[in-house]
């Protein structure tokens, strides 16, 4: 539209032109007449160039409301997805303190956690330990934490005397249906962490509680979580 308008001009300026210099009389009512033509079209030509301007203006509003719309559905898809993602999250865990859902097992290790601090090699973590409410009774025990991995390029299992400040004890649990612990991780330099390996160890059972969890997962739903 734009190079149509441009040429109706340059043709009109040469009109022009060469009435202004043409000394021949009996061409000047031709070349008025022309003029006359040539700025009703370009007229016409402006005209119909704005109204385009006008609806591409009209058609980018558009897409940019549309635009804002789908974004708006998703994120609001996004956190109801996540809401929904919390009650199952919580269902689950009612769930399995009843023994309703079909598993009927004592003591274990519900979830576990891994965040990270303001240090690189310091990690806090935190447990959640459940047993079913049918056993109803106090349970107690030791818990062990390992970080498998590599040091060096070489496997090493890390305990928590090299895990954890001197004058820390190792951590212990006493609870009837549920409990939560916390507390902080540091590991050494050059040691990449693979898994997170949690025990528990109660007197009257002969048998610990082992339950390993991936080090990358844990964080990657802690940032998850954060985003």
């Amino acid at each position: 539209m734009l190079f149509i308008t441009v040429l109706f001009v340059s043709v009109l300026l040469f009109v022009v032109y060469q009435l202004a210099v043409s000394k021949i009389e009996p061409e000047v009512p031709e070349l008025k007449a022309q003029v006359d033509f040539l700025s009703r079209e370009l007229a016409t030509v402006s005209t119909l160039y704005e109204r385009g301007r006008a609806r591409q203006t009209v058609l980018e509003r558009e897409r940019e409301i549309i635009r804002n719309a789908n974004r708006l559905l998703r994120e609001e898809e996004s956190q109801r997805q996540g809401e929904l993602n919390e009650l199952q999250a919580e269902l689950d865990f009612y769930r399995r303190l009843a023994g309703t859902g079909g598993e009927q097992a004592g003591l274990a290790v519900y979830e576990a956690e891994i965040g990270v601090t303001d240090s690189p090699r310091v990690f806090q973590f935190i447990l959640t330990l459940t047993q079913n409410i049918r056993r109803a009774s106090v349970i107690s025990g030791i818990l062990k934490l390992d970080v498998e991995g590599t040091l060096d390029h070489r496997p090493v299992t890390l305990e928590w005397s090299q895990l954890a400040d001197d004058s820390n004890p190792e951590p212990s649990f006493q609870f009837k249906y549920f409990q939560q612990l916390e507390g902080y991780l540091t590991l050494p330099e050059n040691f990449h962490p693979i898994r997170f390996v949690v025990t528990l160890e109660v007197k009257d059972q002969r048998k610990p509680v082992i339950r390993a969890f991936d080090w990358k997962n844990l964080l990657d739903i802690a940032a998850e979580e954060e985003s």
